[in-house]
């Protein structure tokens, strides 16, 4: 019941936002508790209803709101009577916005003077203790009879100008209806400016292809209430952040999305900015921790030289973030070791570290080994596999000879990448992994991007942070300390090298690299001796009849006996190790492998 007089002067009413009427609307707030009691009710809503805050807070609903015989919306969202709220208010003046979140309705109400008011209640929950916030908004108009005999359109534009967001509903990808909040967030002065445009043309192009997989796999039974953060893009080209809380509905007989939008931008700068220096400090602390040895030694790699300086510096800023990163070497100097450092001081240093030698998968095989695959799903498949992507879910997936991955592979990693989402062969639904990628290659990423023979977004995608690793020949000042390392702490001896035998060391191309250097020293602790394996134009290893063509060979077929005999010779040597045999021969493991197969190359193949 409405009171005509409650003792209590309300103040005077403060301009609200104008209706298409051109009145004013007032508005009130009221706050139930779990158990349906009054536990807030403010100035707006003791002027809205003539009932004075100390009469209405300590009540029980269902009070009579604005002289109506149901309660207000917030007794039936907080009994979550979806169907009695429907009942109430009307099928087409009820909308739930944000699945058991939001509730909003639309309705009318006689004040005690005889005036009209149409009404729009919106009410939602407040954290979990079961409390709910109404805001009413009130309009004295005379349009309340035209409102209700409108279409369900003109309903729905009319309600949406009393919610204090950005709201918008989106069939087939096209803007169907915008409220003036939306527009004026967008830079627009009208609602008719984007009626019908797609609504794609809101976002930055980075995020239209996700906008598009949202709205195509909306769950209309999802519960929960779902949020996303885009970039969007207003009239005037300006970028800023927003957040849509969109939920699936039926319009018109055909599936659409109603979505309430909201400028973020500046809680995503403040964010930004907290992220930004708890980074540096997560940085600080690296190197606290790392103050130790850090002059020589971060983790396992070994260097004292400026460029090895760097690239710990490098390391440690990588750690710190969680973008995309490409190391940059030749065979041999330790790339896998740094994708390691960077994993294991991050803070994904507790879960997986998946390495994927990207060369030595073939095309055909891709899909099963980065998605997984199901029991049954192509021949062979005699159980359910994981993928690499599922593997390193939290963690870190490294992507070693990422150049080799094929065009048409790299196009089905780029959508794992941007979406986050895979899809196992033979399984009917996508999973989600939350991964980050380090890759690794002794190419040019960059201009074979430019060349077209490796995806530009894909590497725009992985290559934020690059770290580039210096040849051992261009830093070999660091020899006499990656010495020490491999005897002691790798090969457990005690054997000191004499002078002379480091300056052999120090006066080396090492074309292998570190690897090689390992090799070398392994070698040296066996024979007592210190030798290099020939690389470019020492054929020492190969006998000279060889090299010589008869009447019987062509020149094509005497190479490829010596590079066979060489090969095998270096194998033999290194007892079949191949990655040793590989970095002494100054050749990718990829390479050895493909050519021991051109030449039928075995273990214990003869050198005929």
């Amino acid at each position: 019941m409405v009171r005509a007089d409650s003792g209590h002067t309300p103040p005077k009413p403060n301009p609200g936002t104008p209706s298409q009427a051109g009145e004013t609307v007032l508005a009130g707030q009221l706050v139930v508790d779990a158990d349906g009691v009054v536990s807030s009710w403010d100035q707006g809503m003791e002027r809205l209803t003539g009932l004075a805050a100390d009469e209405a807070v300590g009540r029980i609903l269902p009070l009579p709101l604005l002289g109506r015989t149901h309660p207000p919306l917030a007794d039936f969202l907080r009994r979550k009577d979806e169907a009695g709220a429907r009942k109430a208010f009307g099928l087409r003046s009820f909308l739930r916005f944000l699945a058991d979140d939001q509730w909003v309705a639309r309705g009318q109400m006689a004040t005690a003077d005889g005036k009209t008011l149409s009404v729009t209640e919106l009410a939602w929950r407040q954290g979990e203790g079961g409390a709910v916030l109404e805001t009413v908004f009130a309009v004295p108009s005379d349009l309340a009879v035209e409102e209700a005999s409108g279409s369900a359109l003109n309903s729905l534009k009319i309600l949406a100008e009393h919610v204090p967001a950005g709201v918008a509903l989106i069939q087939d990808g096209l803007l169907r209806m915008v409220n003036q909040t939306f527009c004026t967030m967008f830079g627009y002065t009208h609602p008719s400016e984007l009626a019908d445009k797609p609504a794609s043309l809101l976002l930055v192009e980075g995020d239209r292809m996700r906008h598009r997989q949202m709205l195509e796999t909306l769950d209309k039974n999802q519960k929960d209430s779902l949020s996303f953060r885009w970039t969007g893009i207003d009239k005037n080209g300006r970028k800023f952040w927003f957040e849509g809380r969109p939920a699936p509905i039926d319009w018109e007989g055909r599936p659409a999305t109603l979505s309430v939008v909201m400028d973020i931008t500046e809680f995503k700068q403040r964010e930004e900015l907290i992220e930004k220096k708890s980074q540096e400090l997560r940085l600080e602390n690296l190197r606290l921790k790392t103050s130790i040895d850090y002059r020589v030694r971060l983790g396992n790699i070994i260097g004292r030289s400026r460029k090895m300086q760097e690239v710990f510096e490098s390391i440690l800023r990588a750690a710190a973030s969680d973008f995309g990163i490409v190391i940059y070497g030749e065979t041999g100097t330790g790339k896998e070791l740094v994708a390691k450092a960077v994993h294991e001081l991050s803070p994904r240093n507790e879960a997986p570290f998946v390495a994927v030698n990207c060369g030595a998968i073939p095309e055909e095989l891709f899909e099963a080994e980065f998605f997984g695959h199901r029991k049954g799903s192509f021949t062979g498949a005699h159980a359910d596999k994981s993928g690499y992507l599922d593997q390193a879910k939290g963690g870190t997936l490294f992507l070693d000879e990422v150049s080799e991955i094929s065009y048409s592979s790299q196009v089905k990693l780029l959508r794992a990448l941007e979406s986050g989402e895979y899809t196992a062969i033979g399984s009917p639904k996508s999973q989600q992994s939350d991964f980050r990628v380090v890759s690794a290659t002794n190419r040019d990423l960059e201009g074979m991007a430019r060349s077209g023979s490796f995806r530009q977004d894909l590497f725009y995608r992985i290559h934020v942070i690059p770290i580039f690793l210096p040849p051992l020949r261009e830093r070999k000042e660091d020899i006499p300390f990656l010495v020490e390392f491999f005897l002691q702490d790798k090969l457990g001896s005690e054997k000191k090298m004499a002078s002379y035998e480091m300056a052999k060391l120090l006066s080396y191309e090492w074309p292998g690299n570190v690897r090689e250097l390992r090799n070398t020293l392994e070698r040296y602790i066996a024979f007592g001796n210190l030798d290099f394996m020939p690389t470019g134009g020492d054929h020492s290893l190969v006998p000279a009849d060889c090299l010589q063509a008869t009447e019987e060979s062509d020149l094509r077929t005497v190479l490829l006996r010596a590079e066979k005999q060489l090969i095998i010779r270096s194998l033999a040597k290194y007892n079949w190790n191949r990655s040793h045999t590989a970095a002494a021969l100054g050749l990718p493991r990829k390479t050895l492998f493909r050519k021991m197969k051109k030449l039928g190359i075995a273990e214990g193949s003869s050198k005929d």
